[in-house]
């Protein structure tokens, strides 16, 4: 890894925390030199490093954009029409309208759309947009929704307040602190909450922000109660599928449990990794962007358009839900089995596709890092979780399989000895990811 410890080291001077998004930050995996960090090229779900060496993905696969693999010769294939033909002009993309046509036809119960093109600004875009329909500020929210200021001002008050909806400690630094009190947090499907949170503030705020899936899904009826209490309170229903959006159907999870909110927002994997958003719901709310300004250019240009309308298209035609959370299944059952062979105690979290584990051992931290580190010297990324794709066929998922019986023997054998620590090549992991742990 000669070439990528060398930009590794350039990069740490020149831009802070190496890369853009926290989960791609090498402190995430293994810190130190250890991390590859950067890729040459990408296809399916083998990833070449800067030296040529060839990894097989069993993480997050793009932090859970490409669920057809990188590099999709479909998705290649409308990319590069749409730059040929040009990805930017004063006039727009045809693609625009026939997106939101695809879009109105999934969700029959809407009838506008508005595009952006990554998930925090949709998310930012759509309690400003509830803000301007019920001319209330507060906002309740469930959920990881993004870095920007209306999320972020729930920590002024405490930095608690987000630990259980993705990152324990996260500073408000330079939020305004006038948004104090502004985002008021609640419990996944906890009924305690949703009466002394949800119902005592619900007539106070512009919206109810959920992620309608994640770790498992809600109570059906915690949902109904949910949009129950958004309808009584004007309060606009937001659903964010910026993640468990077209993972196991052709829409958003929210559809398995039948219940509408006012508002969709996808992201992420809606163009396989190209960037690309859309704001899906009620025309009287959505039609508001016309009034208080909402505007940018690169929301405009082809590429996205283009490739969410043929991703939307091939998912439904190889019905890639069902796909997905088969190959989500059987990789539980690889941690599991792995886990019961070399007598190690096992947590799994997730729904199918957005699978992650715990082994219950002394030390997770130094566990986890160990984990990676091992994984690693196998050609294997690796993580707590990962996501599956299309491209975990059952060619890698016997490689994988192999891979986790052989590292867990060893995690099993250390663990006994109460030595894992010492066999760390680096330092322990930074850990920092949480998510809607709190079960029934």
């Amino acid at each position: 890894m000669k070439n990528s410890i060398k930009l590794h080291n350039k990069a740490k001077k020149i831009i802070p925390g190496v890369s853009q998004l926290l989960g791609k930050r090498p402190d995430m995996y293994l810190p130190g030199d250890k991390w590859p960090t950067y890729y040459s090229k990408a296809k399916g779900v083998t990833i070449w490093g800067l030296d040529g060496k060839k990894y097989l993905d069993f993480t997050m696969v793009g932090i859970g954009t490409s669920v057809l693999g990188y590099s999709d010769n479909d998705m290649n294939k409308i990319a590069i029409n749409a730059i040929k033909s040009g990805s930017m002009t004063t006039l727009n993309a045809p693609e625009d309208v026939k997106l939101a046509e695809e879009l109105l036809k999934i969700h029959p119960w809407a009838s506008s759309v508005k595009y952006a093109r990554t998930g925090g600004e949709s998310m930012s875009i759509a309690v400003r947009l509830s803000r301007a329909y019920t001319r209330k500020e507060k906002v309740l929210f469930c959920g990881y929704h993004g870095w920007h200021d209306w999320y972020l001002s729930a920590n002024i008050s405490s930095k608690k307040k987000l630990d259980t909806h993705l990152l324990p400690g996260l500073e408000p630094l330079g939020v305004p602190k006038n948004l104090k009190n502004t985002a008021i947090p609640f419990k996944f499907n906890d009924w305690e909450d949703l009466n002394k949170v949800v119902k005592k503030h619900a007539k106070d705020c512009a919206a109810i922000v959920f992620e309608p899936c994640r770790e498992y899904f809600p109570e059906k009826k915690y949902l109904q109660e949910l949009r129950k209490i958004a309808t009584q309170n004007n309060c606009v229903l937001i659903f964010d599928e910026i993640t468990s959006g077209w993972r196991i159907n052709t829409g958003g999870a929210h559809q398995i449990l039948r219940v509408n909110p006012d508002i969709v927002v996808y992201g992420k994997t809606i163009a396989n990794g190209i960037p690309m958003a859309a704001i899906v719901g009620r025309k009287e709310i959505i039609s508001l962007s016309l009034k208080t300004f909402i505007s940018s250019a690169f929301w405009t240009e082809r590429v996205g358009p283009a490739c969410a309308l043929a991703f939307i298209k091939k998912h439904r035609k190889i019905n890639a839900g069902k796909k997905l959370d088969k190959i989500g299944k059987e990789i539980k059952k690889i941690w599991i089995n792995a886990a019961k062979k070399n007598n190690l105690k096992i947590e799994i979290q997730g729904i199918n596709p957005l699978a992650s584990f715990k082994l219950i051992t002394k030390d997770w931290p130094a566990t986890i890092t160990y984990f990676i580190q091992e994984m690693l010297k196998k050609n294997i990324l690796a993580s707590d979780r990962c996501y599956a794709n299309l491209n975990h066929n059952s060619k890698v998922l016997r490689l994988y399989k192999k891979a986790c019986e052989e590292v867990f023997k060893k995690i099993s054998h250390l663990e006994n000895k109460g030595t894992i620590k010492s066999h760390l090549d680096g330092p322990i992991k930074q850990m920092g990811f949480a998510r809607l742990t709190n079960r029934k």
